[in-house]
């Protein structure tokens, strides 16, 4: 009965955590950019260029249908092994990235460092609990981390093409205006590997899970 409840209860903290934190984190940034002249949609569209804010967004949806409705289609895909492992290195790398990279540049305060935490280091704790401790794991391959790869370079093009349109680019170490793109390139390149890597412990860790060296 534990082992069936446990996986529940923690699907519903880490939604819970989420939705918390995208919510606080749009309520306090798209007033601020409106402040600045923007429309609504432009500010909207400015939060969604955040890979933290995509990321948590497909982790609260994940987890609202693995909860909620985990026979629908979206349930279904979500249980899939290899997309619960891929989000697990998705929000894995969201986490290590702020916590390592960016932390200093963040000074907030009350609700802001609230929303802050929760979407770097709660919901990427979280779930990376959930996925070593209950995801289905079975038929997770080596050749599957190629796929994983898909998302933050497709985010990188897209973060590339918005910012020479705009001028604005989400993260310091992808800004080309002032870092240039061989430099932009080699950050991204690094940030590839890291992933890679990742892609590989997290797969290392499935077969050893299947192998039964992992006490469950």
């Amino acid at each position: 009965m534990k082992k069936a409840v446990a996986p529940q209860l923690l699907l519903l903290l880490i939604a819970l955590v989420a939705w918390f934190a995208i919510a606080a984190q749009f309520s306090i940034s798209i007033p601020a950019l409106v402040d600045k002249g923007m429309t609504y949609g432009e500010a909207v569209w400015r939060m969604f260029g955040f890979l933290t804010i995509l990321t948590n967004v497909l982790l609260a949806v994940c987890c609202t249908s693995l909860l909620l409705m985990p026979d629908s289609a979206p349930g279904r895909y979500f249980s899939r092994p290899g997309v619960l492992a891929a989000l697990a290195l998705y929000i894995i790398f969201v986490g290590l990235g702020y916590n390592l990279l960016l932390r200093n540049h963040a000074p907030f305060t009350g609700l802001h460092r609230l929303a802050d935490e929760g979407l770097h280091t709660v919901v990427p704790l979280l779930f990376t609990l959930y996925w070593l401790l209950f995801a289905v794991k079975n038929g997770l391959q080596a050749k599957d981390s190629l796929l994983w790869l898909i998302y933050p370079l497709a985010y990188f093009v897209m973060a590339m093409i918005r910012g020479s349109l705009s001028g604005f680019y989400p993260y310091p170490f992808l800004n080309v205006t002032v870092l240039g793109y061989p430099r932009v390139m080699a950050n991204a390149v690094m940030l590839l590997v890291g992933l890679f890597l990742i892609a590989q412990g997290l797969i290392k860790i499935a077969r050893y899970k299947r192998q039964g060296l992992v006490i469950e």
